[in-house]
């Protein structure tokens, strides 16, 4: 990639928030990297290989698989989990959507960091030939930036309360960032990218009345925003370099309004990485439930209720809690992993909630649906918005079970092991690859700041040759 550039970065651009963001991302080197960075990029792309190796399975891929072939026909970039080509941007597209798709990617990032920043940045380096160090850097710098826009908006706060999925509008700046230091774009270029990324940014909550779709693709769409920004940027096609502060049609004054605090964005720039913040879920449902679900599978096992001893459960939550997962009438995936009383249900009769409790089968049955519709989610004034929820369980016999879990499993505070996320990634790429090929994909990242060409691990991610979906 040539990278040569008229004139250089005026010393004005520079000083603006996404001068000061491109900069860092085109002087990182792997070297300058903490090792607990370093490893810490290295779980967020096991985790988001096998999050989308499962979410590949999904009807919703396969329709998202065909809209692409559709729109663009083969290319050379791989959809994971299938033998298929597409074009790269729409690869990102399709394989961001496969990551989200069954709710298992991380948080804690612009939200859902992994979803957007991965397809985009492996699909890049596979075509660009680029080391497994490369592409860790790579990472590091996606999931800075990302999370950056969303701190200077405020936090998530101020965008979603304006109906903006923060995945989604604060996304593209991470895949853009990431893509140009892929390709070795100079500070001035990459600016150019973040201009671009910021003027494509979009998606809204509006799927969730209907459980509609389009949240999946909405990290795939700002992976593929993206991939197009950083290589409008290295053909010299000039982006805005006041793209977060301009008055007029700045990301921070039109998505956040006053709740922007844009200098969040920069503080600790280059010594403060925010991918140490990332979780990563242990269950297949939207982040809001965990803490809910944890203390249904505490009470679970310590008081040993079951089902049929419970006569309703009273989730005392924020606002937010009722709004976003108070729904009880299920009738899809999407709505059941924003559903706090069918998450409660399939905790509370089957010990868990993963993969298995989260299909189109699965949303099917009666004994599960009834349960839910004992569930309650209210208004406690007690529970602000962020905070956990208290959970009553009230039994046959009188008595009333409240447990309160304020850190859920996965946050950095209460992490899950890189054993246990070993386990999860097995679980999600062995329903595609079989286990054998699994576990060399997983060696085979482990070992990934060591490889000299990350096509070794896309030669992992296509299903063996015969193997049924």
């Amino acid at each position: 990639m040539d990278t040569a550039t008229p004139g250089g970065n005026r010393p004005a651009q520079a000083r603006t928030v996404s001068g000061q963001m491109a900069q860092f991302a085109a002087s990182l080197r792997h070297d300058d990297l903490p090792a607990d960075v370093r490893d810490r990029a290295r779980l967020v792309l096991l985790d988001a290989l096998g999050c989308g190796l499962a979410g590949s399975t999904t009807e919703e891929l396969r329709l998202i698989r065909e809209a692409v072939r559709a729109a663009a026909g083969a290319g050379d970039t791989l959809l994971w989990g299938t033998p298929d080509r597409a074009p790269l941007p729409l690869a990102a597209l399709a394989n961001g959507a496969a990551v989200h798709a069954r709710e298992m990617d991380d948080f804690e990032g612009c939200l859902h960091s992994g979803s957007v920043i991965i397809p985009a940045a492996f699909g890049t380096a596979v075509r660009a030939g680029a080391s497994g160090r490369e592409l860790l850097t790579a990472i590091v710098v996606g999931y800075d930036i990302a999370r950056r826009a969303l701190e200077g908006s405020g936090g998530n706060r101020p965008l979603k309360d304006k109906g903006w999925h923060s995945t989604s509008v604060c996304g593209g700046f991470g895949a853009a960032a990431a893509v140009a230091r892929l390709l070795r774009l100079d500070a001035e270029r990459t600016q150019w990218a973040l201009g671009y990324a910021g003027s494509n940014a979009g998606g809204t909550w509006a799927f969730i009345p209907d459980g509609a779709m389009s949240k999946r693709v909405h990290p795939g769409f700002a992976a593929q925003s993206g991939v197009v920004s950083a290589y409008l940027a290295a053909s010299r096609v000039t982006g805005p370099t006041c793209i977060f502060e301009s008055d007029w049609g700045g990301f921070f004054p039109t998505y956040a309004g006053d709740k922007a605090e844009p200098e969040k964005a920069t503080a600790g720039l280059g010594s403060d990485f925010r991918i140490r913040i990332v979780g990563f879920k242990p269950y297949a449902a939207c982040r809001g439930n965990h803490g809910s679900i944890d203390a249904i599978l505490e009470l679970r096992r310590e008081a040993n209720i079951l089902p049929e001893t419970v006569t309703r459960v009273v989730v005392r939550g924020s606002r937010t809690h009722v709004k976003q997962l108070g729904k009880q009438d299920v009738q899809t995936m999407l709505d059941a992993q924003f559903s706090l009383p069918y998450s409660i249900a399939v905790a509370l009769a089957t010990g868990g909630a993963m993969l298995d409790q989260y299909t189109p089968e699965a949303l099917r049955r009666p004994e599960i649906l009834a349960l839910a519709r004992r569930v309650e989610v209210v208004h406690d004034e007690q529970v602000t918005t962020g905070e956990q929820p208290f959970v009553d369980v009230h039994l046959t016999d009188g008595r009333v079970l409240t447990r309160r879990v304020l850190i859920p499993r996965g946050d950095r505070r209460n992490p899950l092991s890189e054993d246990e996320l070993r386990a999860k990634f097995r679980s999600n790429a062995s329903l595609v690859l079989g286990g054998a090929q699994a576990a060399r994909l997983e060696e085979a990242v482990a070992r990934v700041s060591a490889l000299d060409n990350v096509g070794e691990l896309a030669a992992l991610l296509a299903p063996p040759a015969g193997r049924a979906r």
